[in-house]
């Protein structure tokens, strides 16, 4: 009796970086769209909202991802400004400012909303069950 090993890492390497790259594309788009609804709250232009975006990148066998804004006050939305800053890293006390309109205002910042975060949450068990389906695809797996 004779035993003939047939080496198939190649293929299931292949398969494996397949799954990753389909199940990681869809959970951000998954997570893009949790955290454009939970931005949806604090809409004023729509400037915030329309501009979050996702971006993939593979490095070898590294899949990674993002979702995010690259407005520079998405930062100021999600930890919040002044006196509701997270962490108490804001300016206490308050301060004043001149609005375009020329009128002058008085605020002691803003609180966060945690667009992402929250939105981020909402979505893990939707992504969860992204991955387990594209892995389970490719193996036809559980």
């Amino acid at each position: 009796m004779s035993i003939k090993f047939v080496n198939n890492s190649a293929k299931v390497k292949k398969q494996l970086e397949q799954a990753g790259l389909a199940g990681m594309k869809a959970a951000l788009m998954a997570a893009q769209s949790a955290v454009k609804v939970e931005a949806n709250a604090h809409v004023d232009t729509g400037n915030l909202k329309d501009s979050i975006d996702y971006t993939m990148n593979q490095d070898g066998s590294n899949i990674t991802g993002k979702v995010g804004t690259p407005l520079m006050y998405g930062v100021y939305q999600e930890f919040g400004t002044g006196e509701y800053a997270e962490n108490g890293a804001g300016r206490k006390g308050g301060w004043s400012y001149q609005g375009p309109d020329g009128k002058w205002h008085h605020t002691h910042g803003n609180k966060p909303t945690k667009f992402l975060r929250n939105g981020m949450r909402k979505a893990k068990p939707q992504i969860k069950q992204i991955i387990e389906k594209e892995y389970g695809a490719k193996f036809k797996g559980k």
